[in-house]
């Protein structure tokens, strides 16, 4: 698990979200409310699922922009400047316990064809982030 979890407020707007993800090498954020519990989850996909805003657009900027003209590619970051988290994240979200056992974890990822779960406290408040990854790594470890 990769903790502590990395989290943005609601509000927060997808520019700020983009920046963060690239900032920190991670594939999602966790999107909590003033009292820091869990409503929401933000990937790189729910950026083009929702509004139409390529990730890569984030990532690569000039390569994109050799593909898009100016004009273009200002108006998909003014789209991202002015679209706020809650438009694109995904809610509710299927998370875990920290004394969960690993099966669990794996079964929900199955169950719901997702990538990541987010680890939850008993008032909801993120405290990691379960990912594939971190799966293949355990089984790497322990061959």
């Amino acid at each position: 698990m990769t903790s502590p979890a990395v989290v943005v407020p609601l509000g927060t707007t997808l520019d700020q979200v983009a920046a963060l993800m690239l900032e920190r090498r991670i594939g999602s954020v966790l999107v909590v409310d003033a009292k820091g519990r869990l409503v929401g989850i933000v990937t790189e996909s729910d950026f083009l699922k929702e509004k139409g805003i390529p990730f890569s657009t984030f990532r690569a900027p000039l390569l994109l922009g050799r593909f898009l003209n100016g004009g273009q590619l200002e108006r998909i970051l003014q789209e991202a400047k002015a679209t706020r988290v809650e438009e694109i994240m995904t809610a509710p979200v299927h998370t875990v316990a920290p004394e969960a056992p690993l099966r669990q974890a794996l079964k929900v990822m199955l169950a719901y064809d997702i990538n990541r779960v987010p680890v939850v406290d008993e008032e909801g408040k993120p405290v990691g982030v379960l990912a594939r990854f971190d799966l293949l790594r355990f089984l790497a470890d322990s061959a």
